[in-house]
Parts: C-alpha cells; sequence; structure tokens
C-alpha cells in the first residue's frame, strides 16, 4: 500500500462540508505545514486499494455492487486512533463500527466514487447495507455494498463502472491481483482499464490545489475524469 505522510487527528471544530475523517488530514496538513515537504501537501492526499464484486441474484439481473477499500497506512494509523476501547491492542469490528458509519455516509455527498453506467446512461443506488471496517497490517479496509435502484439483465447490454474521485482528494488504484468478481452468474467476465498515471503538466497542476480545496474547478475535473479507473462487465 503507498504511503501517506499528511495525515493525523484532529481535534477541534468540525470544518463544514468535510466529514470527520477528511477534517483529520485537513488539520493535520494545516498544523504540519512547517514540517512536511512540499510535495506531501499536493493533491491527492489519501490512497486507496479498491475491489469491486459485481452481485447478481437468482434470476441473474446485477443488484449490487460490493466494494473493498484498503487505505494507506499513514490514514489508517491516525484515523483509527483512539478507537482501541478496550485497549487490548487490536481493533474489532465493534470497536471500528462508528468510523464505518460516518465513512459511508459521508460518501453519498461524492456519489460513494463510483459511477455505473447501462448503455452509457448512469445508474443510481440505494441507501448502502453491510458497511463495516476491517484493520490487518496496519491498514484500514471498508467494506460495503451499494444496492442499485434498479435491477439491471446484464445480456444485451453494456455495463461500465468507473471508480474514482473528480476532486482527486483521493487517489484509487484497482487491486493488482483481484480487481473484480463476479458472484451469482456464471458465464461473466470484467475488463480491466486502470488509471494511467498523471503527465508531468497535470499532475504539477493538481498538485497546486491547497489541502483546503475539497473540489476542483471544472476544468480541472475533466482532467481528472482521465484518472478513472473503469471496470466493464461482459456476461455471455
Amino acid at each position: 500500500m503507498r504511503a501517506n505522510l499528511a495525515t493525523a487527528d484532529a481535534p477541534g471544530e468540525p470544518i463544514e462540508g468535510v466529514d470527520v475523517v477528511k477534517r483529520r488530514i485537513l488539520w493535520a496538513m494545516t498544523a504540519a505545514l512547517v514540517l512536511l515537504p512540499v510535495p506531501a501537501l499536493a493533491h491527492p492526499h489519501v490512497y486507496v486499494d479498491s475491489h469491486t464484486e459485481f452481485v447478481f441474484d437468482a434470476e441473474g439481473k446485477l443488484t449490487a455492487l460490493r466494494h473493498d477499500w484498503i487505505f494507506d497506512e499513514g490514514f489508517s494509523s491516525f484515523a483509527s486512533q483512539g478507537l482501541d476501547t478496550d485497549n487490548d491492542g487490536k481493533l474489532s469490528r465493534e470497536e471500528l463500527q462508528p468510523l464505518a458509519k460516518i465513512n459511508v455516509e459521508s460518501l453519498l455527498e461524492y456519489g460513494y466514487f463510483t459511477i455505473p453506467r447501462v448503455d452509457g446512461k448512469k445508474v443510481g443506488f440505494k441507501v448502502p447495507s453491510d458497511y463495516y471496517l476491517t484493520y490487518a497490517k496496519g491498514e484500514l479496509t471498508l467494506h460495503f455494498t451499494l444496492p442499485l435502484r434498479e435491477t439491471v439483465d446484464p445480456k444485451g447490454h453494456k455495463i461500465e463502472v468507473d471508480v474514482y474521485d473528480p476532486g482527486y482528494f483521493v487517489d484509487f488504484e484497482l487491486m493488482k491481483d483481484k480487481p473484480a468478481t463476479v458472484t451469482g452468474l456464471d458465464g461473466c467476465s470484467v475488463a480491466v482499464k486502470r488509471k494511467p498515471d498523471p503527465d508531468d503538466a497535470t499532475a504539477a497542476l493538481l498538485g497546486s490545489i491547497p489541502a483546503s480545496e475539497r473540489a476542483l474547478p471544472r476544468s480541472l475535473q475533466k482532467l481528472t475524469e482521465t484518472l478513472a479507473n473503469r471496470l466493464t462487465l461482459d456476461c455471455k
């Protein structure tokens, strides 16, 4: 997992419009400004390795997308700080559940960084379910299910899912060994198009955006669209 230096616990009042976990990051960047090298302040600030599962029902309809997101060690360490309430040196699912709830609820504002399309048309989600966090080898993993607003028959339709952050605050990479799987329907495959690394000019432009700016100008969002990971489902 990639390291992220610009993270720490954040005391004080909430910052409007930013979820609790991201407030910790922003506070750390401000408080430690004199100690951190300039590159640590550049977008992105959080790094995630992603696995997506396409979930089908007994009738062969696509019903949900299930994500497993592994956060970088720096973010994981500080986001989970103080959550070992029984002081046993371990973080249980029960201890991490409040943080999981904050994460999933705050993701609504950003469309869960997940854009499914059927024949080019965006598809909406119902309220996420089955969400929880686990902690292993110094990394937090968020597990959550996004039920589709309407089930989809995959046959005869082009189903694509983009996983990325248009604001490039979070840098998503698809897991190397298992970026996507299919559950509940045989004869399906997933084509994987991984995001490219930004060219030097794009990286410099994104790196000039201050940490306090969560949303990018529309012109820059056009650039981050080229940094999306795309999964294309094909069912025979």
